[in-house]
């Protein structure tokens, strides 16, 4: 007990100061002369000079809630096959990265790493927009299940397509599958567990290690057999054995910036990541559904029962669904107090 109020008193030590900055209200505003894009907070001061192209849609009377502030300031020096979309500041309005241009916008976290730019060459970021990989890649791919791609001697073609470019790789291109703390590591020849990870004839090592506390969160959530039916209801095809079950892996932890456990799912065996399975979950031990985006706390209970209706209204318009199941069941598990099973 003693250790874990020592752990909670530690915690609440390190988010003090953040909470401390997020409850300062910042707004995005536009500088009439040049129409550039810049920061300030409540009493009108400065935090970041206008220098974000206006290709933003922002309400200047909505507070910035983000602990990351981008704005879309062109780097001239870019000229490599990784492009940076603009820059990354703190709440402070301390410059902190270039964060990769990806999906019309600035890259997003996956596994709690994003990727930046800097000279060309790509690496990552943590959540609190710290460098946690040295740029050192041409390309690199976001994390999926422990592990990214990365190349060097690889390029756009945009030859071949100038809007959606494929890659291409130069005669003395190098590839590599890098860990989370941007070491290669080798492919094995053979798996030598059922949770080793297959690519290219080959096998990654099972990445995750977890404490005994962490290990029973992952067997806490594993025994809610619902979301493994919910993930399965509106497939065409019948679903059976650990083909029909998802595999969690905690791939956030408790920290300065966020006092949750971020526990994503997994398609069991092929290990790809399923977007609308990640939840959160409170060193109390509450449940939250992390949203379309990953940044929504939607109570478990209130999202688990979104998803049954939408279940049972799916199951009524298809009588024949192969992977249908008594929704009520878990309806009454949801009425009760508790991780519903």
């Amino acid at each position: 007990m003693k250790k874990v109020l020592l752990y909670s008193c530690l915690l609440f030590a390190l988010w003090m100061p953040l909470l401390a900055c997020a409850q300062q209200k910042l707004y995005f505003f536009m500088d009439p002369k040049d129409s550039l894009i810049g920061v300030k907070d409540d009493k009108g001061r400065v935090i970041i000079p206008p220098k974000g192209a206006p290709i933003m849609y922002f309400e200047p009377d909505e507070p910035i809630t983000d602990s990351l502030i981008n704005l879309f300031d062109m780097d001239t020096t870019d000229t490599g096959t990784a492009l940076s979309f603009g820059s990354t500041y703190n709440r402070k309005g301390k410059f902190l990265y270039r964060p990769l241009a990806y999906d019309n916008g600035p890259d997003y976290f996956e596994e709690g790493l994003a990727r930046c730019v800097q000279k060309g060459k790509v690496g990552f970021v943590n959540e609190q927009g710290k460098i946690a990989i040295r740029p050192q890649w041409d390309w690199v791919s976001p994390f999926n299940y422990g592990y990214a791609f990365a190349c060097n001697g690889c390029y756009w073609d945009r030859d071949k397509d100038a809007e959606h470019p494929p890659m291409a790789f130069k005669a003395n291109a190098q590839t590599f599958y890098i860990n989370r703390e941007g070491k290669t590591v080798s492919l094995m020849k053979q798996r030598k567990t059922e949770k080793d990870l297959s690519v290219d004839g080959g096998y990654l090592p099972y990445p995750f290690r977890y404490t005994a506390g962490e290990q029973k969160i992952l067997t806490e959530v594993s025994a809610m057999e619902v979301l493994s039916k919910i993930r399965n209801a509106n497939y065409s095809e019948k679903r059976e054995g650990k083909d029909a079950l998802l595999q969690f892996e905690i791939v956030g932890r408790p920290s300065a910036i966020s006092p949750y456990y971020k526990i994503q799912g997994y398609r069991y065996g092929s290990f790809n990541k399923e977007d609308p399975f990640l939840f959160y979950r409170s060193v109390k031990g509450e449940y939250f559904h992390a949203g379309w985006d990953g940044n929504d706390r939607t109570p478990f209970k209130q999202w688990l029962k979104e998803q049954l209706e939408s279940c049972a209204a799916y199951f009524e318009k298809h009588p024949d669904a192969p992977n249908r199941f008594d929704v009520s069941k878990y309806q009454e598990q949801v009425k009760s107090p508790g991780p519903s099973r």
